[in-house]
């Protein structure tokens, strides 16, 4: 499949168009200014706002806060910025306020979108989901507030003015108090467990059930794509990302390509590839009691064939720029994982399964043996899927060239003929499918949206 129509960048860059309607502001290299002071700077990852505050309507239309604020940016956090853009949301106020109450401190600086809620001396950085849950709570206290004044200024109107004043209400949102009771920690696993065994089967359930699917996998998304936009993600890192967003063990996780391996394997059947069984063998494939290979993860399609997953690291190169010739090739990362993807569709195919072993027993004896009880492999057309790279990582940066290929080649047309070689190259395989880590997000968030969407609709009709 061919790029997203739109990226984070995308959606980004047209919220900013907004912003030039006023001739007061200018951009400038990824710098937004009103009269040489910068309000805020952004990049691919994150937008990040000074103390500088710009308000058109007002006489003294620049002000100083005491803090920054920085949002990370994915397709979920998008969201959170206001809609003109040129101040952060109003609610990082808020929470800083609200947390400077608690604790006495001045805080300067906020994350919000960040992938854990933590405090660092005088810094916050919170989760998206902790952030609007504040203002929530804020929010309906504030109408709490007001409806506590009423009922007590209710009997002066009524005896004073002869004024028959409505009796008021404050309504609450159950399901934000119940993430209260959750949170306080009063709550124990069996009381949720209990709770989820009361509600009666049929469409409300199901509600309640594929709501904590959704949750799950946009979860599962913006994790991954937190690890897929490090652009240098060595082993030491691999390690980190695995233990704190995943809870793996730090010595369970050999590199990068390992932990996407153990992502993949325990959260991708479903929310990923969409398949009926995903094995991760852990165990080589052997040749004449020879260790020969590795595979990654096997995959049993819904034609109960198999597909073996050849994985990547996220930060790999997809392809290399030749300068003499001018034209792009398979990197050599890209390269081996074509060797070792051909090389595993010969050893599940029949003519050669007798001769390849995995635990002393034939490649599909031992996938039958796994999952018989439900699915019986019968490989007809095995197929390989390679998992390399993201959309930025394709091709080299072009500022990263050197002077001699940049005097060859524009960055447009480096950047054009390196996306049409990437997607030639994509269907020049018979039985080889080429994926990058930023593909595999995107099925997943159409996939995604389209449960919402029939979520929605079935709630409707109801």
């Amino acid at each position: 499949m061919g790029k997203p129509s739109k990226t984070v960048e995308e959606k980004f860059q047209t919220k900013l168009k907004n912003l030039k309607r006023d001739t007061s502001i200018v951009e400038s290299k990824g710098k937004i200014k009103v009269r040489n002071k910068i309000i805020f700077t952004y990049s691919t990852k994150s937008v990040n706002y000074t103390k500088k505050r710009y308000y058109s309507e007002k006489k003294d239309d620049i002000a100083e806060e005491g803090f920054t604020v920085k949002i990370l940016l994915s397709h979920e956090n998008l969201n959170l910025l206001n809609g003109n853009l040129i101040n952060p949301p109003f609610g990082a106020k808020r929470v800083i306020e609200t947390l400077r109450g608690f604790t006495g401190t001045v805080y300067e600086h906020i994350t919000i979108g960040y992938y854990e809620n933590r405090i660092n001396a005088n810094q916050l950085f919170l989760t998206k989901e902790l952030y609007e849950t504040m203002l929530l709570i804020d929010k309906e206290e504030g109408k709490d507030k007001k409806v506590r004044v009423e009922e007590r200024l209710a009997p002066f109107i009524s005896s004073i003015f002869s004024i028959t004043v409505p009796t008021t209400v404050a309504k609450r949102d159950l399901g934000l108090l119940l993430k209260e009771i959750i949170a306080s920690g009063e709550i124990t696993q069996q009381d949720i467990v209990t709770l989820s065994n009361s509600l009666k089967s049929g469409d409300n359930n199901q509600v309640v059930i594929q709501k904590q699917i959704n949750k799950q996998v946009e979860w599962l998304i913006e994790t991954i794509e937190t690890i897929i936009e490090e652009q240098e993600l060595n082993t030491e890192k691999a390690k980190n990302f695995g233990s704190q967003l995943f809870g793996f063990n730090r010595s369970d996780i050999s590199g990068p390509e390992h932990l996407m391996e153990l992502i993949l394997s325990k959260y991708g059947q479903y929310t990923l590839f969409g398949v009926p069984a995903l094995l991760n063998t852990n165990k080589y494939v052997t040749h004449n009691s020879l260790s020969r290979s590795q595979f990654d993860i096997i995959l049993i399609t819904h034609l109960v064939d198999i597909e073996v997953v050849e994985l990547k690291r996220p930060d790999q190169f997809v392809l290399e720029y030749d300068n003499s010739r001018g034209k792009f090739h398979p990197s050599k990362d890209l390269s081996i994982a074509i060797a070792q993807a051909e090389r595993y569709i010969s050893a599940v195919s029949k003519d050669n399964d007798d001769e390849y072993i995995i635990d002393g027993k034939k490649i599909r004896s031992f996938i039958n043996e796994k999952i018989g009880d439900t699915l019986f492999v019968e490989s007809v057309r095995p197929t390989a899927l390679i998992i390399i790279g993201s959309w930025a990582s394709i091709t080299k940066d072009y500022s990263k060239l050197n002077l001699e290929t940049r005097q060859k080649v524009s960055k447009a047309e480096y950047d054009e003929n390196g996306l049409r070689t990437y997607k030639e190259l994509k269907n020049s395989f018979r039985n080889i499918k080429l994926m990058n880590y930023s593909e595999l997000l995107e099925h997943a968030r159409t996939r995604l949206q389209l449960m919402k969407k029939e979520e929605v609709n079935e709630q409707t009709s109801n």
